[in-house]
């Protein structure tokens, strides 16, 4: 499956665009708070998730509370090979950042996600393409690319920002044979 986030560009606060073959989110950033709170919400206007930034000088560290019950946390594992880690109801994904802007996400030992970010930003405006396994939790995928974009990009107010993503050490090698299931 194929789901592709869109930050709107010119937008006051962090606002996100969100399709996928069989649906359409939105997703929105609080204004005037000191750490991260996001909604994600279906178009009808539904929260499906709240994402909660807590403060944490060096790792980067959230919350995920799914509409069903569900709650994650979500850390930073290691610092300098971008490595992060996202634990609850008795599972664990793992996000990691490769060279560039390449991102991989597994669950447990198996990885169910790949994306990459677009170079040329203008305005806000990040974009996320997102290959995902069709067995996988969409939801959570979407909570873990909108935090990495929060905590990493949202702070980027200029005109134009050209991002040559991760030129440092990598937790684990990008697989590109990878292909969803």
């Amino acid at each position: 499956m194929d789901v592709s986030i869109q930050e709107r560009k010119f937008s006051f606060v962090s606002e996100y665009d969100i399709s996928a073959p069989d649906s359409s989110y939105y997703a929105r950033k609080a204004l005037f708070s000191l750490t991260d709170k996001l909604q994600l919400k279906t178009q009808a206007g539904e929260i499906v998730a709240r994402i909660r930034g807590l403060i944490s000088p060096l790792h980067n560290r959230h919350d995920f509370f799914l509409q069903d019950g569900r709650v994650y946390h979500f850390r930073c594992q290691k610092l300098w090979t971008r490595v992060f880690v996202c634990e609850g109801d008795n599972e664990t994904f793992r996000l990691f950042e490769h060279k560039g802007l390449r991102y991989s996400i597994f669950h447990n030992d198996r990885q169910i996600a790949a994306f990459v970010k677009n170079r040329v930003v203008f305005g806000s405006g990040n974009q996320y393409k997102i290959r995902i396994d069709s067995d996988a939790d969409s939801i959570v995928i979407l909570c873990l690319v909108l935090t990495i974009n929060s905590a990493e990009y949202d702070d980027d107010d200029s005109s134009v920002t050209i991002d040559f993503g991760n030129v440092g050490p990598e937790g684990k090698k990008f697989d590109e044979s990878w292909q969803p299931r």
